[in-house]
């Protein structure tokens, strides 16, 4: 079988620490099936190239190339705030993939068509199969996109238009689920059923060497951009009543983003700041370095100032599938992976208080920690193989 993934967040070298799950599960199809994934072009980056076995194909959407600031880096949420030329870039966006996925659609007699994001890929997608040729569509939904949509006008013609160019569909999360049907307004034909994204349990359970030392009494980690509704600014809240049980111990911040000048202020002011070290976006191997030794990893996602929370963070997954002990936030697709004293510890978002009482009882936890031991068993349910089969199955009909 063929397939065509389109998605506008995907990493512009194959481990450079920008988000890689929709590499990985390219990858896993391409075990059996052939594999080409579309996304969005950038400066000084290949517009046809080949990682393992799976075809790169990127487009073009804005000229002169070297000013394409909307499908770049950390995110479009991001890149819209904070360049006003990627304002002005959507609607070439839209335009550009709908012309490069027909161009695909035509040329490569693909049999199956996921998207990742209900809007723009989706409804490129959509509006692509309209004008031919038309192929099996299976929609990938994830927060963001569900969370930007309800706030656009017409949302809910929108939604509708896209749910109905699909045969399947997959939300990442259920709370994401529930929204995206309260958004569509009716019960679309195709199923939306919860498929988080998977994790290579084997690469992220491959025994590393630790770190350079941190900290004498071991470290925290945090890995993930650095924006509100990753919810730093309540780690950093919750880490003085932390620091009073176990004074050695330190965190460790890996990611980059926005945020990171007011949080490194936010430690300064609450008298931390030797107590955390930002190392800025690492490479996932590091990542999983810092996993695999940390004394807990910590997910403190929040729903931001506008309504936009995670739907089911990748990194949830590859701090347990690493063995590490997961604490999260009880938002959104969390609690689907995480049991509160089972597998991990569960916190209300936004609160510092009850952070520092989950950070606590799993540091108080035993070590080997058997919560951490029952993570990594519940992270097998999600290795990229059995992902990629649901996925498979849902491709061939």
């Amino acid at each position: 079988m063929r397939i065509l993934i389109a998605t506008s967040t995907f990493p512009l070298r194959p481990d450079d620490g920008l988000p890689r799950f929709v590499l990985d599960l390219a990858i896993a199809l391409a075990q059996r099936d052939e594999v080409t994934v579309l996304a969005p072009g950038a400066p000084g980056v290949p517009g046809r190239e080949r990682w393992d076995k799976v075809e790169i194909r990127r487009f073009h959407y804005f000229w002169p190339r070297h000013l394409q600031r909307l499908a770049y880096g950390d995110g479009m949420r991001e890149n819209l705030a904070a360049s006003r030329i990627a304002r002005l870039q959507p609607p070439a966006f839209l335009i550009s993939q709908v012309a490069a996925l027909r161009r695909l659609l035509r040329d490569g007699a693909f049999d199956a068509l996921n998207t990742h994001w209900l809007v723009p890929q989706g409804l490129s997608a959509a509006l692509a199969l309209r004008l031919g040729p038309r192929c099996r569509h299976v929609l990938s939904v994830h927060a963001g996109d569900v969370f930007l949509l309800e706030r656009l006008p017409l949302a809910g013609l929108l939604s509708r238009l896209v749910l109905d160019s699909c045969q399947a569909v997959f939300a990442d999360g259920s709370e994401v689920r529930e929204r995206l049907l309260r958004l569509a307004g009716q019960r679309p034909s195709a199923e939306v059923q919860v498929q988080p994204m998977g994790i290579d349990l084997e690469r992220f359970g491959a025994p590393l060497p630790p770190p350079a030392a941190q900290f004498s009494g071991g470290y925290l980690v945090f890995v993930g951009r650095l924006v509100e509704k990753k919810g730093a600014r309540f780690l950093l809240q919750a880490l003085p009543a932390v620091l009073e049980r176990h004074p050695d111990l330190g965190l460790v911040v890996i990611g980059a983003g926005p945020e990171e000048q007011p949080l490194r202020r936010q430690a300064a002011e609450l008298g931390i700041a030797g107590r955390v070290r930002f190392l800025g976006r690492l490479p996932h191997t590091e990542a999983r370095r810092f996993f695999q030794h940390c004394r807990a990893a910590v997910v403190p996602s929040v729903v931001d100032s506008r309504g936009e929370a995670d739907g089911m963070p990748t990194v949830v997954l590859e701090a347990m599938a690493a063995g590490a002990r997961v604490v999260g936030s009880r938002i959104d697709g969390i609690p689907d992976l995480i049991t509160d004293g089972e597998n991990g510890w569960l916190a209300a978002p936004g609160d510092p208080s009850d952070l520092a009482r989950a950070i606590l009882a799993a540091l108080a936890d035993a070590n080997p920690s058997p919560r951490a031991a029952a993570a990594r068993e519940s992270a097998a349910r999600h290795d990229w193989r059995e992902v990629a089969e649901r996925y498979r199955e849902a491709l061939h009909g």
